[in-house]
């Protein structure tokens, strides 16, 4: 009697949005979210300069700057996330369109109930980042290179790859090199020479305005991503790194980022049934498969290259569609329903901000502002940051003129702040010393003027976002004995 309600997308789509669309100031904005916020709003031409600088290309900038612009009763944080939450909605239209629509209606039914529920999908389609943006490209870019590749003369279909290649690569260097790559890689395999040298010059031409950027920062790579301190490998090895890197990815992929006790263990249990499926759904070795494969390989490298092994999911966001797409080919029916039952748990800790792996996405800002204000009244105000392993702008953002801040940087900067702490008669002064709990700085900078600053002085520590019990044993296996139970700690000297 009403067809259209059969239709998977009438369900999936208004699904995603109320899940995408709610609350989009749950939580407050880390390092790069931060980067979005203060770079958006300004002049277009500092907007793709600034952009520049910070090794992005311009096209998910410039489109947000105008996005903002609009008429929104909400904060400028949360316009920005809808507009990532928009381009989610774009990509499951595409993903049903170019990538479902053939298949039976029980395969449409269950990928969708994943890629609506999915928790990595939540946790990054509402960010104000690029990752929803490249993921719609991705997925169009993939399935035109497909098109292009059954009838290589037909010029509509080269055109149409071409365009949709070229705005991935103005959206992200990583992805577009990827997916290009990928693409020429197979021509050359297969032999047809002339169409891949074609899609490069294609290419090439329609890049040319940002070639010389793009040059630039590829050459600087290497000084400004040094793979030390920050990016140390986990376990101490290559290969322990990699593993890691792999765990983390595939933990993401396949039960999300927001944990409690329970559901890491019920997710050790359904991992075979994971594996499994993904195992034997490759047997089928479906069209795309040589492209992803190569396009998730170039972007791993690199993103093992520049980034710690937290971010290989926000990099490689456009490779869970067909993640997606092999485990439902071949799950379990129950080990499908026990993935959904995890993932609704999963939505439901995002919501309630707990369990999250990536501690700095839930970190409770305010409360820390609020402790630092309320304990300050009457006094003179010194906080010292962390600058090695930590984020603290919304935080300082709360604080006010009032309240002088010191970036921990070196030594010299260290030695500020006892300065500071020593020019200020005993008791008229609080001195505040804001850090992660694990000392990243290049000896021990930060565990030096922790001890010297308690040295005749009343210390009170808080500590802030807690690892779960999985976690500290996990980090306890990697790194050793020792580790810290919490990731954030706020101390107080008078």
């Amino acid at each position: 009697m009403f067809p259209m309600l059969r239709h998977p997308l009438v369900w999936a789509l208004p699904l995603q949005a109320l899940l995408l669309l709610s609350n989009l100031g749950l939580l407050e904005p880390w390092g790069d979210e931060w980067f979005t916020l203060t770079t958006a709003p300004d002049q277009l031409s500092q907007v793709i300069s600034s952009a520049a600088e910070n090794i992005h290309p311009p096209l998910y900038f410039v489109l947000l700057h105008y996005w903002i612009q609009l008429p929104w009763t909400i904060g400028p944080l949360a316009s920005m996330r809808a507009m990532s939450a928009a381009w989610m909605l774009v990509a499951t239209v595409i993903i049903y369109v170019f990538w479902l629509r053939r298949e039976e209606a029980r395969f449409q039914q269950m990928f969708l109930a994943l890629w609506v529920l999915s928790p990595c999908l939540l946790l990054h389609a509402r960010m104000a980042r690029s990752y929803s943006m490249q993921l719609a490209l991705a997925s169009l870019a993939i399935y035109t290179a497909l098109q292009w590749a059954e009838q290589p003369r037909n010029w509509k279909r080269l055109l149409v790859y071409v365009g949709s290649s070229a705005a991935l690569l103005y959206t992200h260097y990583l992805s577009g090199l990827a997916v290009a790559a990928s693409v020429y890689v197979t021509f050359l395999l297969e032999k047809r020479f002339i169409w891949a040298a074609v899609q490069v010059f294609l290419l090439a031409v329609l890049y040319a305005p940002w070639v010389p950027v793009l040059a630039s920062k590829l050459s600087q790579i290497g000084l400004l991503y040094p793979y030390q301190g920050g990016n140390a490998y986990e376990g101490g090895s290559v290969i322990s790194d990699q593993i890691v890197r792999l765990a983390y990815l595939f933990v993401s992929f396949s039960f999300g980022e927001t944990h409690s006790t329970w559901s890491l263990l019920l997710s050790i249990v359904l991992t075979p049934f994971v594996i499994y499926a993904l195992w034997r759904a490759l047997g089928n070795r479906p069209a795309w498969l040589p492209i992803v494969l190569a396009a998730t390989m170039i972007v791993w490298i690199g993103v093992s290259l520049i980034e710690q092994f937290v971010f290989m999911p926000t990099q490689l966001m456009f490779v869970l569609p067909f993640f997606l797409i092999l485990l439902v080919r071949q799950i379990n029916p129950s080990a499908f329903v026990a993935v959904l039952v995890l993932y609704t748990c999963a939505d439901y800790a995002y919501f309630t901000r707990s369990g999250f792996f990536v501690k700095p996405y839930a970190t409770p800002y305010k409360e820390m502002a609020d402790v630092i204000l309320e304990d300050s009244r009457g006094k003179k105000v010194i906080v010292a940051v962390d600058r090695y392993g930590a984020f603290a702008e919304p935080m300082l953002n709360r604080l006010g003129g009032g309240v002088r801040v010191i970036f921990l940087t070196g030594d010299a900067s260290a030695s500020e702040v006892v300065e500071a702490a020593q020019s200020v008669p005993s008791g008229r002064s609080v001195i505040w010393l804001w850090r992660r709990t694990s000392d990243v700085s290049p000896g021990k900078i930060l565990t030096r003027l922790e001890q010297e600053l308690s040295a005749g002085r009343e210390v009170r520590h808080r500590e802030f976002v807690a690892y779960s019990p999985p976690e500290r044993w996990v980090r306890r296996f990697l790194r050793g004995p020792g580790q810290p139970e919490y990731y954030y700690r706020l101390s107080e000297f008078r």
